[in-house]
């Protein structure tokens, strides 16, 4: 059997990566819509170690879109008042950047889209329609 949850979702809390005796988390919220009721939202909570902690955080802000990749966790404990509790979170194996750091911020330059060549790069961004007969088609 597999345990592996991939969710895609926005970072909803600002990012501070703290020290774990000898490695980085990076605890954070991401917001993920559902698929059945668009204007339902589920908030996940994700842990990132080491590197993707440090990665994460200097990339993305909170707003930031992100595709998650890992395991899904359950711990159970009790707290100071000696109440069961337990928290389930995804703990991040991979990821992938879906924006820019800078997309989320005011003022921002519009980003580019993916696949989509510069305009000064594009042999057919001009309008002059080629004149193309059937007779011209090989197929």
């Amino acid at each position: 059997m597999t345990n592996q949850t991939i969710i895609t979702g926005n970072i909803t809390n600002d990012l501070e990566v703290r020290q774990a005796g000898n490695s980085q988390v990076l605890k954070f919220g991401l917001g993920v819509r559902g698929n059945f009721k668009k204007d339902e939202t589920n908030f996940i909570q994700v842990e990132a170690w080491g590197k993707p902690a440090e990665i994460i955080s200097e990339y993305c802000q909170k707003g930031s879109k992100l595709l998650v990749i890992g395991e899904l966790k359950q711990n159970r404990f009790q707290d100071k008042e000696g109440q069961n509790r337990e928290k389930v979170y995804v703990n991040l194996d991979k990821f992938e950047f879906l924006d820019s750091k800078g997309s989320n911020q005011q003022n921002s330059q519009p980003q580019q889209q993916r696949g989509q060549a510069p305009a000064g790069n594009n042999p057919f961004a001009n309008d002059n329609n080629a004149n193309i007969s059937d007779d011209d088609l090989p197929f």
